[in-house]
């Protein structure tokens, strides 16, 4: 199963990493697009690069509207 790099949960402000597109399908369906680290929602963010490969990052989600 595919899963976050662990520096996601030491630093998630700051955290990213790049994996191929096969990766990717199979984090996303693993985590449904977001994470719960150090007590928080984080929204799972991809920006393609080219040739299959995308930087993944993490936001944090705002609860309150």
């Amino acid at each position: 199963m595919k899963l976050l790099p662990n520096n996601f949960y030491a630093f998630p402000a700051i955290a990213n990493t790049t994996m191929s597109s096969e990766d990717l399908k199979e984090l996303l369906l693993n985590t449904e697009g977001w994470a719960l680290i150090r007590g928080h929602m984080w929204e799972i963010k991809t920006k393609l690069l080219g040739a299959g490969v995308y930087k993944v990052w993490i936001e944090q989600k705002n609860m309150i509207k």
